[in-house]
């Protein structure tokens, strides 16, 4: 299941929907939390798409799994472990992520001390969210791309 589809690897088929949706929701889940009359009527509407996003880091951390496994097989050693160990925690930010949206809908519900609870995590979130997508992201690309880069000159050169 989190192997391949049609030939190609799972992995590289969804992770770009975490890439972007991770950060995208974490950006989108703070302005909700600035805006009361937003945090009343978007939050279980974002609070989805937070479960969406959540699904897709759980394919891309299993599917990643997957493809480690089988290009380490063909080289003998193991492949982009750093991005492995880095993208192993990215479902645990959409959680986080998930959490915050929960506290926002609860803040809009009932108001008081919750609100500012509400937007400094959805805030801290959001931030350790999207600075983590990125360095998964760049040490997937170093894996994937940097001997590549480094054995082929630039156009033009």
């Amino acid at each position: 299941m989190f192997d391949t589809v049609s030939g190609l690897p799972v992995h590289v088929l969804v992770v770009h929907a975490v890439v972007i949706g991770l950060p995208v929701m974490a950006v989108v889940t703070v302005a909700i939390s600035l805006r009361p009359a937003w945090r009343r009527s978007a939050a279980v509407w974002v609070g989805l798409v937070n479960v969406l996003v959540l699904a897709a880091a759980f394919v891309a951390k299993e599917s990643g799994e997957r493809l480690q496994a089988r290009l380490s097989r063909v080289t003998d050693q193991p492949v982009a472990q750093d991005h492995a160990e880095l993208g192993a925690l990215v479902p645990w930010f959409a959680v986080a992520l998930l959490v915050a949206v929960v506290v926002v809908h609860l803040a809009g519900r009932r108001g008081g001390p919750l609100v500012p609870v509400a937007i400094g995590l959805s805030v801290v979130v959001a931030l350790a969210s999207i600075g983590w997508t990125v360095a998964v992201g760049h040490s997937g690309a170093v894996a994937v791309w940097q001997d590549v880069v480094t054995s082929t000159s630039a156009a033009g050169s």
